[in-house]
């Protein structure tokens, strides 16, 4: 490309706001946010470290196998406890942001798109929440031992923010969404 039609090029545009304000708009939606999750290529047993900080591009570490992925899909709580599923299912829109979840006040993770936190909880009444940089969203819930309880995070765009909400789904979508999904590693 000659260089004086680069520059009739750069001339033309006369507001350049609208076509960065495009630039960053595609680059929000193509670019993803990462979080440490189970590899699903192998047992379900490996931690992708290249997605934490500091890690390798193929370094992998063992996990304990109370938190493969394999012993997620089993759906069988531990004696006297429930297991509560937080299910952040694949999406474009809002990919490029991690979505905090807390449980009772504590942070226990964050959820890409396409991931899901898994945690045995105690008998009770609890509180769910998932947050970003726009907002809090809560659910209150009760867990009664031998249960399994599934949530479903979405992420709702603003047009300078990112939302969530959390809706409750039936047993069935969630198995399946767990099943697709990459078990996210919580704190």
């Amino acid at each position: 490309m000659k260089t004086s039609t680069i520059r009739g090029f750069f001339q033309s545009i006369r507001n350049p706001v609208p076509s960065l304000l495009c630039v960053l708009i595609l680059f929000s939606i193509h670019s993803c946010a990462t979080v440490p999750t189970t590899n699903a290529q192998s047992q379900g047993n490996r931690l992708n470290t290249s997605q934490k900080q500091g890690g390798s591009e193929n370094e992998e570490l063992s996990l304990p196998a109370h938190l493969t992925k394999a012993e997620a899909v089993k759906f069988s709580p531990p004696a006297g406890m429930a297991n509560l599923y937080i299910i952040r299912r694949e999406a474009y829109l809002g990919c490029a942001f991690n979505i905090g979840i807390g449980l009772d006040g504590q942070q226990i993770g964050s959820l890409q798109t396409g991931s899901f936190l898994l945690k045995n909880i105690s008998p009770g009444n609890h509180i769910l929440s998932s947050f970003t940089q726009g907002e809090t969203a809560t659910k209150t819930f009760k867990a009664s031992a031998g249960q399994n309880i599934f949530y479903d995070i979405k992420g709702d765009m603003g047009f300078f923010w990112m939302g969530t909400s959390i809706h409750k789904i039936s047993d069935e979508d969630a198995k399946a969404a767990v099943r697709r999904c990459k078990r996210a590693i919580g704190i």
